[in-house]
């Protein structure tokens, strides 16, 4: 099949560009001393996961939730890190099941209460202490985190493997030496606990972290052990506009539309609206042309069905036609479908299930 015979709206990933992107992080890890972890919460598909892995490099897979690593190892992920905590008791007791059934699941934790419960399932849980990089989601603050580590080792079943610092809040900072002060200084600070706690005798083997906006900063850290990187075998709007990383990481997937109405002269009306482009209004999508945004397009949301494009006169599209657009932001976009169409160049080569969509108990 053809791109352009594709039912649209239909997300598309050229597979030369998303190549180039799993290489190329895997490269910029590896001239380190790093491997990757990257993060399925972008793609949520198990097939994308095994794509990264086979590049090789990688410590294992991330996941966000519970239900997303539950498709990971069922699906064949040998290895899957829960970045976010598991509090509530239904959960709790899925997770041990899932932990005795693949033992490669790993998890994170912020508080001692939670520690209890977990122990209390009779399952050995390899356990990551989430510290705070000063963006207040989740983890424990720096100067507790030694003790809340004694608190980890002193229950039978929890197993410290090491720590986790993700400064989520800093991936989208546009300039690229404010970015990188900033990140350098979190990262740091978590580097200053890992040789704390070895000098203390506690084994601190994992520093894991870092995301697509700061990785190219993160791996100066001598401690960091893998990055959690997420976007940058997709990419998006939002991270092409940042210095410095749009440019190392093109737009790999892009969402074809067509237009279904061209009667305004101000612009065309698309098939692509709410339902088909997460509303980002600071970085909507624009025309992409090999990835990259085309000057003297703009796109914007039309409800939920449609897209108003607007265009310069001379390059309008006409009706029936098929435009390619790039995503506002990949991650709750591609939760928004069910395939993703592997291309190379105009041929259809793969369906990629998004069968980590939805998963978000």
């Amino acid at each position: 099949m053809k791109r352009d015979q594709l039912p649209t709206p239909a997300l598309v990933l050229d597979l030369e560009r998303f190549n180039n992107a799993l290489f190329s992080m895997a490269e910029l890890a590896a001239k380190a001393g790093k491997k990757l972890r990257p993060h399925a919460k972008t793609h949520k598909s198990s097939a994308i996961a095994a794509r990264q892995l086979r590049a090789g490099n990688c410590a294992g897979i991330c996941a966000a939730k519970l239900g997303e690593a539950e498709v990971l190892l069922k699906k064949g992920i040998e290895n899957v890190l829960l970045t976010s905590p598991v509090a509530a008791p239904a959960r709790i007791k899925r997770l041990a099941e899932l932990k005795r059934a693949y033992p490669g699941l790993w998890i994170t934790a912020d508080n001692v209460e939670n520690l209890r419960a977990l122990n209390e399932c009779g399952v050995q849980f390899d356990v990551l202490a989430d510290v705070n990089p000063r963006m207040g989601r989740t983890g424990v603050e720096f100067k507790d985190a030694p003790a809340f580590v004694k608190e980890i080792m002193a229950l039978p079943n929890l197993n410290f493997r090491g720590i986790q610092c993700y400064a989520g809040n800093l991936q989208h900072v546009t300039s690229a030496q404010e970015r990188g002060a900033a990140t350098l200084e979190v990262m740091k600070e978590a580097a200053a606990l890992v040789r704390e706690l070895r000098k203390d005798g506690l084994p601190c083997e994992i520093l894991t972290g870092t995301g697509t906006g700061t990785a190219a900063f993160d791996v100066e850290i001598p401690e960091l052990t893998d990055i959690q990187v997420g976007s940058y075998c997709m990419m998006d709007t939002e991270y092409f506009n940042i210095e410095g990383v749009g440019s190392a990481f093109p737009c790999a997937l892009t969402c074809l539309s067509t237009v279904v109405s061209c009667n305004q002269k101000e612009f065309v009306t698309i098939d692509a609206g709410l339902k088909a482009l997460y509303f980002t209004p600071h970085a909507p999508p624009c025309k992409a042309a090999d990835g990259l945004p085309e000057p003297g397009w703009s796109y914007d949301w039309f409800g939920d069905e449609h897209g108003k494009l607007f265009c310069p006169a001379e390059k309008r599209p006409a009706l029936g036609e098929v435009v390619e657009l790039t995503l506002p932001h990949c991650d709750p976009t591609i939760n928004l479908h069910d395939v993703i169409y592997l291309c190379s160049g105009d041929e259809v080569i793969e369906e990629l299930p998004i069968d980590l969509r939805g998963k978000f108990l």
